[in-house]
């Protein structure tokens, strides 16, 4: 922010009597979190709104101060400690310090030093300097304190009740900007700040306004527990950098002997791990690098309490990243498609358990957070991750482009119903000959078919006799379904799901593969695009099935 305050007085001279034994010899801003003085967390989020200067006033464990700024600079800039022999409390500390200002300082931040706020001081001061107050108090609508008493039009009329008002009620978080002005016109002597806002107060109306914090961070550290509490909750690593080990002990549990590791992938780590009670379970590691990684508890927990085959959900650490499911053991759809018999039953009853999730899905997972549901501009993303990712050096003409986009029409007038999106032969488990879904994180509404398709025409199935089975599947899907036009119409919106599908899938084939350097994705590259063709040419779209081919045919080229 260009105009913001350049200088900001930190109360730093405070006793922190309520704090001991930790305050003995550490003033209470300079204890640590996360490794440094918490006084840092507020000075990071000042000089990145444009403060370069800091003035700090000492009293208690003054050489304390002199310690963690020895050379009187943090980063790049100036650190300046005033210290006081006498407490001047704050408003006397600010009176202390107001002559240091130069005529370049319009106005001054001040910051008690043991607050821990993540409020926006750059859109606060700039609202300070709009409405042209001589002081603005950063306040939050609930607090242990709330007696700061403001008027709907930002008009502080009372501080610790002691005017009489009975205007709504705000917590000062114990940061404001002043102007120049205001902080030379405190008296020098032994007092509180909040004496001078009240004098203005009764003085001179609108004087003093109030600025509403909304962040998600306040903490006035008053006791040891809340201290601890507070940092141990900052302190913990970030949401999925926890190794298995750690990971795994949070929820009582030892990695299984050799720490197999299970398949994942988009910010998860998946783990084989035993309960204290020595069962079986799978644990999940994951971060924020996809939105929807934190969804997957959630998901799991109310499509499974509906009765739906999901992995049940047997302990979550949102905040660590961590999440202790049922271990469905370790065969899916792909490895029993290996077999010489095609696993009929299995496939029949994942296209069950899919038709049950259509139906029961927006009901169970009413109130949880879903993903974005398909309509054009997903349509959209879909068919450009094909484009950029799948094409090569390929560029179709505007008849293909033309037949591309006209899926998503098709697609959109169709009922939306809760989809797994993912639907492909290993994201189902089959245990006592039962169908389990997995990797449900990408749960949202949209057209049934595009489930169906994902499963039917699985770029990983590349079995001689797939094409037979994909039409039992067809049959299977529009029974469970409960289809009511004709077979001819399920077929046609089931090819042209697929084909919508696996323009999303050879995306990203080519895009793990050539972008991410995960070359093993390209070897499914072929399989799909030869499926792609092959459900645009039913679907009625001869161009793209006709361009499908070519691409197909130039991936299994040698280079």
């Amino acid at each position: 922010m260009a105009d913001f305050p350049r200088t900001a007085f930190i109360l730093g001279a405070g006793l922190g009597t309520r704090l001991r034994p930790l305050t003995e010899r550490t003033p209470k801003p300079l204890l640590p979190i996360g490794g440094r003085p918490m006084v840092e967390r507020a000075m990071q989020r000042l000089f990145a709104a444009g403060t370069r200067r800091f003035i700090i006033n000492t009293h208690h464990a003054a050489e304390a101060w002199t310690a963690a700024f020895p050379e009187g600079r943090w980063r790049e800039a100036e650190v300046l400690l005033v210290h006081e022999p006498e407490l001047l409390e704050t408003g006397g500390g600010l009176a202390n310090v107001a002559p240091l200002l130069g005529p370049e300082d319009r106005d001054l931040v001040i910051w008690n030093g043991d607050i821990l706020c993540s409020c926006d001081i750059a859109a606060a001061a700039a609202h300070h300097r709009a409405n042209r107050a001589e002081a603005t108090l950063v306040v939050r609508e609930d607090g242990p304190n709330a007696n700061v008493r403001i008027t709907d039009e930002g008009d502080v009329t009372d501080l610790r009740d002691r005017l009489g008002s009975a205007d709504r009620p705000y917590q000062y978080t114990g940061v404001c900007v002043v102007t120049a002005e205001f902080a030379r016109g405190v008296p020098l002597r032994k007092e509180s700040l909040v004496e001078h806002f009240l004098r203005r107060v009764s003085e001179a109306r609108g004087s003093v306004q109030g600025f509403l914090d909304r962040s998600e961070e306040w903490h006035d550290l008053g006791t040891a527990e809340e201290y601890a509490a507070v940092r141990a909750r900052l302190e913990r690593p970030a949401r999925g950098s926890l190794d298995v080990s750690a990971a795994a002990a949070l929820h009582g549990c030892l990695p299984v002997e050799g720490g197999a590791v299970l398949k994942g992938g988009s910010g998860r780590r998946f783990h084989r791990v035993r309960t204290a009670a020595g069962e079986p379970a799978v644990l999940c590691v994951y971060d924020d690098s996809r939105p929807e990684n934190l969804g997957y508890g959630a998901i799991c927990s109310a499509l499974r309490g509906a009765g739906i085959n999901a992995p049940a959900v047997l302990a979550e650490d949102r905040e660590a990243g961590t999440l202790l499911l049922e271990d469905l053991g370790g065969t899916d759809l792909w490895t029993l498609a290996q077999q010489p018999a095609f696993p009929w039953s299995a496939f029949a009853d994942a296209v069950e358990q899919a038709a049950r999730l259509h139906r029961d899905g927006p009901a169970a997972t009413a109130g949880v957070t879903l993903m974005e549901p398909f309509g054009e501009g997903l349509y959209r993303w879909e068919r450009q991750y094909f484009l950029e990712n799948a094409t090569g050096r390929r560029k179709p003409d505007q008849a293909v482009l033309r037949e591309a986009e006209s899926l998503a029409a098709e697609l959109s007038a169709q009922p939306s119903v809760t989809l797994h999106r993912d639907l492909q032969s290993q994201n189902v488990m089959v245990r006592d000959g039962r169908a389990w879904l997995i990797d449900l994180q990408g749960l949202r509404l949209g057209c049934a078919a595009y489930d169906f398709a994902s499963l039917a025409f699985d770029p990983y199935l590349t079995r001689p006799d797939m094409q037979l089975w994909r039409v039992d599947l067809e049959d299977h899907a529009r029974e469970a379904s409960g289809w009511k036009g004709s077979r001819d119409e399920f077929t046609r919106l089931l090819h042209t799901a697929a084909a919508q599908r696996l323009m999303q899938a050879c995306g990203a084939y080519g895009f793990l593969g050539r972008a991410k350097g995960r070359t093993e994705y390209l070897a499914h590259l072929p399989q799909g695009l030869r499926n792609l063709s092959v459900a645009a040419g039913v679907a009625g779209r001869r161009r793209l099935a006709a361009f499908a081919a070519e691409l197909a045919e130039e991936a299994v080229r040698p280079r």
